[in-house]
């Protein structure tokens, strides 16, 4: 009977400060990997509008344009994404902002943002 009564405290302190550590890695990995995320799916945004200009020679109009197949003088391609991907919980919507011959994708979240390219 003592000795369970030493066991069992000593398991509960080591259980305790396992759950602690699991928990902390929670919070600061969990933000980490939704940055991640978005920084690759911005990415892959970015990479599907350089070859919707490397196939129709301009920019496409919107982020939708990726999603299509189209045919712009002649020339047939696409789609260049099966869909927009759905940005990590807590962060906006992918953002595809057109500037003359430049673009950018960004999105927001968890206090960060990422932007391509």
């Amino acid at each position: 009977m003592l000795r369970a009564a030493v066991i069992l405290p000593a398991i509960l302190v080591v259980a305790l400060g396992a759950c602690q550590r699991e928990q902390k890695a929670i919070s600061e990995d969990l933000p980490a990997t939704r940055a991640a995320k978005a920084q690759a799916d911005a990415q892959a945004i970015a990479s599907a509008a350089r070859q919707y200009q490397a196939m129709f020679g301009a920019l496409p109009d919107s982020i939708q344009d990726l999603t299509e197949a189209r045919t712009v003088s002649g020339v047939s391609g696409g789609p260049f994404l099966a869909r927009i991907p759905d940005p990590p919980t807590g962060w906006s919507a992918y953002q595809y902002v057109k500037q003359g011959d430049r673009f950018t994708v960004t999105s927001s979240g968890g206090g960060a943002t990422v932007t391509a390219p």
